[in-house]
C-alpha cells in the first residue's frame, strides 16, 4: 500500500513539475523578445524606416512610435521579469550618456533610466505592447553619429546643420 502512495504522488508531481518547466520557458521566451527589442534599438533600428519591419514582429504596433529625438546609452540590462495569466513585464536598465532632440541638439546627461516593457500573449508567443515611460529610441554612440552624419549631409537649413555639428562634437565625433 505505502509503495502504491509513492507511485500515486510521484505521478500527480510529474504535470505539476512540467507545468512549473512551461513557465519558467515562457518568463525566458519574454525576456528573449525584450532583449532582441533593446538590441536593434541599441543598433539604431528605430532611426531609420526600413529597419523598422525587423522590430514590428516584437510588438503589436503598427508603426514605429514617432520621435522627435533619441537617447545615446552606452549599454543595457535586462533585470527582473513577471509573469501574469496573459501578460509579463520585463525591466531593463540603461547606461543613460545623453539625449538629442532635433532642432534643439545634443545635451550630455549622464544616468540611469529604468523602463518596464509589458508584454501580451498573441497566439502563443509574448509581444511588446507597452512601455513605461514611453521611450524615443536608445541608440549606441557609434549610431548616434552615424545617424547625425548621414542627417547633417542631407540638411540644408543652416541652423539645423549647426546643431547637428555641434552634437557631432559633443559626442566626440568629427562633422
Amino acid at each position: 500500500m505505502r509503495r502504491l502512495d509513492l507511485i500515486l504522488l510521484f505521478l500527480t508531481c510529474i504535470p505539476a513539475f512540467g507545468q512549473f518547466r512551461a513557465a519558467l520557458h515562457r518568463d525566458e521566451q519574454a525576456r528573449a523578445i525584450v532583449s532582441s527589442y533593446c538590441r536593434m534599438d541599441y543598433e539604431g533600428f528605430r532611426l531609420l524606416k526600413d529597419s523598422w519591419p525587423r522590430m514590428k514582429v516584437l510588438t503589436t504596433w503598427k508603426d514605429n512610435p514617432d520621435w522627435q529625438g533619441f537617447t545615446v546609452v552606452s549599454q543595457y540590462e535586462l533585470l527582473d521579469a513577471s509573469e501574469g495569466i496573459r501578460a509579463s513585464t520585463v525591466s531593463v536598465k540603461y547606461a543613460v550618456l545623453g539625449r538629442f532632440e532635433l532642432g534643439l541638439g545634443y545635451t550630455a546627461e549622464p544616468g540611469s533610466e529604468e523602463v518596464s516593457f509589458r508584454l501580451k500573449d498573441v497566439d502563443s508567443a509574448w509581444k511588446i505592447e507597452d512601455l513605461e515611460p514611453t521611450i524615443n529610441p536608445h541608440v549606441s554612440k557609434p549610431r548616434a553619429i552615424a545617424w547625425l552624419k548621414t542627417a547633417l549631409a542631407a540638411e540644408k537649413d543652416a541652423a539645423n546643420r549647426i546643431a547637428l555639428q555641434k552634437a557631432l562634437k559633443d559626442l566626440g565625433a568629427s562633422p
